[in-house]
């Protein structure tokens, strides 16, 4: 899956939306000798042509995603993530700045200018805060050691690049993606240790760290992925989990959840393992992911989440419609019955959330059950009076009583 496909853009008018606004440079044309990394957000600018060069195709590319409409809207999660990269990166406070996408897929990346674009996906599949620190603090590396000017060699990258293409239809010759496609294995190995570094220092319990790729694994598991994101590419994923293993297993043991997570200009007192403070910043994208994941018959990577009675707690109390709602679009043998059952605790759980009524009207409509799908359905408008398809719930209800009254 891919960003645009995710939000109902093709490839081809998103090339034509995008294409013209990014700047192309010849990445692999760069020869340096040495590139320091930057230590303060005074000395972080461009100090080349080559650099300036990359730095505006990183304008350009935030410009173009907000064009196309694929930049999510919601400013109390926005804040929250980058309160994280302030704390990763607190002398560099201003000068990476976060951006959310519209996005299923689970990935992140950063542009060389220091714009990090992170897929809600990504933020709703994590449990908790120091999971996406680690994350974080991999990308925001990338920037502070200047990894873009650092990468001399793309061209074994040429059928990412393609591919890349195909997705989003932003130009194979503009290196502000380059984080999306994977830096050299070097440069990822020094990231993912540099950036391990910061979540140590920022306070976060770093046993956190593997399961973050365990996370990813599961799901590139589950969708059978081959894309070319940060996560399955330079090294390859079970080499990042295994390296993340490494670094955390003479780390001391992580403080309780029960501590309360600080304010953005202090280390986190709970190591930024608390749930609650975190599921509370990303309920409404857990839902809007979810929503989307559906809408794209991946029910599979829903289930996932939606399976683990901790992760369903963190949802609204409907929470289990998106239940019912994955196991109805899998369609495997007795997912009807589970779809029923996620449905029926919806109700319990929220009895005025109104979906819930029109998925069971639809399952008894098929089931030939007449008065129990008039019944819900009458309920669902009942609740919803002005919804969009209240003249197709109209008709269902004609059908139920024509039906029962023929009996």
């Amino acid at each position: 899956m891919t960003v645009c496909r995710s939000h109902g853009l093709t490839a081809t008018s998103a090339r034509h939306l995008v294409a013209g606004a990014l700047v192309s440079v010849v990445f692999s044309g760069l020869a340096v000798a040495a590139v320091s990394p930057f230590t303060s957000a005074e000395n972080a600018v461009p100090a080349s042509t080559d650099e300036r060069r990359l730095w505006w195709s990183g304008d350009e590319m935030v410009e173009a995603y907000a064009r196309v409409g694929l930049l999510y809207a919601d400013a109390p999660a926005t804040a929250y993530v980058q309160g994280v990269v302030d704390r990763l990166f607190p002398e560099f406070k201003g000068k990476m700045i976060v951006h959310l996408l519209k996005a299923s897929d689970l990935n992140a990346f950063l542009v060389p200018n220091g714009h990090i674009f992170v897929n809600i996906g990504l933020l709703a599949r994590f449990e908790n805060e120091a999971q996406l620190a680690t994350v974080l603090g991999h990308e925001g590396t990338h920037f502070t050691h200047r990894h873009s000017l650092r990468e001399q060699n793309k061209a074994e990258n040429a059928t990412g690049f393609a591919s890349l293409v195909g997705h989003i239809g932003i130009p194979a010759r503009s290196l502000a993606v380059s984080s999306i496609l994977g830096y050299s294995r070097e440069l990822e190995t020094e990231a993912d240790t540099v950036g391990f570094r910061r979540l140590t220092a920022a306070g976060y319990d770093v046993h956190e760290a593997p399961k973050a790729f365990q996370h990813l694994m599961r799901d590139v598991e589950a969708e059978d992925i081959q894309a070319p994101y940060f996560f399955s590419t330079h090294p390859k994923l079970q080499d990042r989990l295994d390296n993340m293993n490494r670094l955390s297993a003479k780390a001391a043991p992580g403080r309780p959840e029960s501590m309360k997570r600080l304010s953005a200009d202090a280390a986190p007192a709970g190591g930024g393992t608390s749930k609650s403070e975190y599921a509370a910043a990303m309920a409404k994208i857990r839902v809007d992911n979810l929503e989307a994941l559906l809408s794209l018959d991946r029910a599979k990577q829903a289930l996932i989440m939606l399976e683990e009675p901790e992760r369903l707690a963190d949802l609204p109390p409907s929470g289990s419609y998106y239940l019912g709602e994955a196991y109805r679009r899998r369609g495997g043998p007795g997912d009807v019955v589970l779809a029923e059952q996620g449905y029926k605790k919806a109700i319990q759980a929220d009895p005025e959330f109104a979906p819930s009524y029109r998925a069971l009207g639809m399952l008894c409509l098929q089931a030939k059950k007449w008065g129990e799908a008039q019944n819900y359905f009458e309920r669902y408008l009942a609740l919803l009076p002005d919804a969009k398809d209240r003249k197709y719930v109209e008709s269902y209800i004609k059908i139920a009583k024509e039906k029962a009254a023929s009996q």
